[in-house]
């Protein structure tokens, strides 16, 4: 049987869970406060570039640094020193929804996303990477947030942006659709046909879901994947690969240029707004 929609009210809430938290912690919401644009990556390497160049530190860290918790912490922008959440993003679309769901409760209004992808195309090899504009949704998480529906879209703003900080860290990124799905192993050869002839340049795990969950929260986000593995043939995989491993690595870079043109155009329209910030009373 199909789970209909169900627009009434849910029982529990991201805003309550965090409610419990503070209480069961004795600290306040504004204490687990995050600044309004995340950064997040599902991969060790991504995370360790992340949180190195923003200096953030993970909430809980192996003695080799890596991170062994997925909770989101604060560091700065490298080049304007604004203030940046930080997150290593579980897999999969239920988890991460849950992630971002977490933390827009705690202030984030902007998600910038950095994974993985397997290319549908021949056009589209190892290292490539593709800013995703839309998303099929052939995953669970989507169908509890908005009626049913074959596609759902990224914020058009921040797929612009994504996209000129790509060009601007030396990543010749494409634009286009994924394929979103809960079951790698039923990327059947039939699947894969059907959605290169309608369009998909890639498939993974999580874009679907978070596009739901900003669209119902009023929050922005975009996705910019690098390719780990082929599927337009035989499986090929890549996952150690330099290709992909350096494109994931500028992806980041990507994600941090765009965090920083975020903020410089929020700031511009406050200044507007308000006349100016620097101008004599």
């Amino acid at each position: 049987m199909s789970i209909p929609y169900d627009p009434s009210p849910p029982l529990v809430t991201p805003a309550q869970l965090l409610a419990e938290r503070c209480a069961r912690q004795g600290v306040d919401p504004e204490d687990l406060a995050l600044p309004p644009i995340l950064i997040g990556t599902f991969q060790g390497a991504s995370y360790l570039h992340l949180i190195t160049d923003t200096g953030a530190i993970p909430p809980i860290a192996r003695s080799d640094g890596t991170a062994i918790d997925t909770g989101t912490s604060i560091g700065e922008l490298p080049r304007s020193g604004q203030a940046v959440a930080v997150a290593r993003l579980p897999g999969g679309a239920p988890a991460a929804a849950m992630a971002l769901e977490a933390a827009i409760a705690r202030g984030v209004r902007c998600a910038l996303v950095i994974g993985s992808a397997g290319s549908l195309r021949s056009d589209l090899p190892l290292g490539s990477t593709v800013i995703v504009t839309e998303a099929v949704r052939e995953e669970g998480t989507s169908y509890h947030y908005l009626p049913a529906g074959e596609e759902v879209g990224a914020d058009p703003e921040i797929v612009s942006v994504l996209e000129q900080s790509a060009q601007a860290v030396g990543l010749n990124s494409v634009l286009g659709p994924s394929w979103t799905t809960d079951a790698p192993f039923r990327e059947t050869v039939g699947a894969i046909a059907r959605h290169r002839r309608h369009g998909a340049k890639v498939v993974e795990m999580e874009a679907s879901a978070i596009f739901a969950v900003s669209q119902v929260r009023a929050i922005r986000a975009g996705l910019l994947v690098a390719v780990s593995d082929e599927l337009f043939n035989s499986w090929r995989p890549g996952f150690h690969r330099d290709a992909y491993l350096n494109s994931l690595i500028k992806g980041v870079d990507a994600a941090i240029e765009a965090a920083e043109r975020l903020t410089t155009r929020n700031q511009d329209h406050s200044d507007r707004r308000t006349g100016g910030s620097n101008r004599e009373p």
